[in-house]
């Protein structure tokens, strides 16, 4: 049991009627529904609030003033948004783009970086293959032996030695940048907007989590007719 937020999807609503709307969408998902769709039947929350702090919006330029824009958040105290933000609104006035490119050029760069440093360095391994290779041992040594082997790298070793290398190509490298850099900005890209959970226009509850969620959530938000209302809500699950 926790909070995490959820991106709802609805069709045009006006302000005043915005939350009467939410609770309509998210009420077939309540926990303590009388109309159970059968006894085994489990909900997904039993409490909301329209916020997204931490996940706010960008709004389209010239779009600051539209009465449409969700500028308040239920959950944290009240708060004196820049023009530029906000927890939702009409698709077609949220700037989706900006922080993806943003964040696509600082991956690229930072690929490109960390690339450029191991090349100097013979070909690193990630930790699981050194973890899976202590496998057979008693498990109170497999661990160590892992972490041994794998810090004698080279390269490792070289990222160690200096604590902001390591805080930009992480502590395990191999696992994040053994792939083309197309893929690993794509996969950084799709992970800027989505939320845990999102529930669709139809009425889909859908939760995920990793690349092919993240991409599915951006195409879908990018689909949306533009006079949708898409909007951040945090619940308790």
């Amino acid at each position: 049991m926790g909070k995490q937020r959820i991106t709802v999807c609805l069709p045009p609503v006006r302000p005043d009627g915005l939350k009467k709307a939410i609770g309509q969408a998210m009420a077939p998902f309540y926990y303590d529904r009388e109309d159970r769709p059968h006894p085994d039947w489990v909900g997904e929350w039993s409490y909301w609030f329209v916020s997204g702090a931490g996940c706010l919006f960008d709004v389209m330029p010239g779009h600051e003033d539209d009465p449409r824009l969700v500028r308040y958040d239920d959950w944290t105290a009240p708060e004196d948004l820049p023009p530029f933000r906000c927890h939702g609104g009409p698709r077609a006035i949220l700037d989706l783009d900006t922080a993806r490119a943003t964040v696509a050029r600082r991956a690229g760069g930072t690929w490109t970086a960390y690339h450029t440093f191991a090349d100097r360095y013979p070909p690193v391994l990630p930790f699981h293959h050194f973890a899976e290779r202590a496998r057979p041992l008693e498990p109170e040594h497999a661990r160590e032996a892992a972490v041994a082997s794998f810090r004698s790298q080279p390269l490792i070793q070289a990222i160690e030695a200096d604590p902001f290398l390591e805080a930009r190509f992480t502590s395990d490298p191999a696992l994040h940048f053994d792939e083309d850099l197309e893929t690993h900005v794509a996969r950084h890209v799709a992970a800027v907007l989505s939320t845990p959970a999102l529930l669709t226009l139809d009425g889909r509850w859908v939760e995920g989590g990793g690349p092919d969620y993240e991409q599915m959530f951006n195409a879908y938000l990018d689909g949306l007719p533009g006079d949708t209302m898409v909007v951040r809500v945090l619940y308790h699950s």
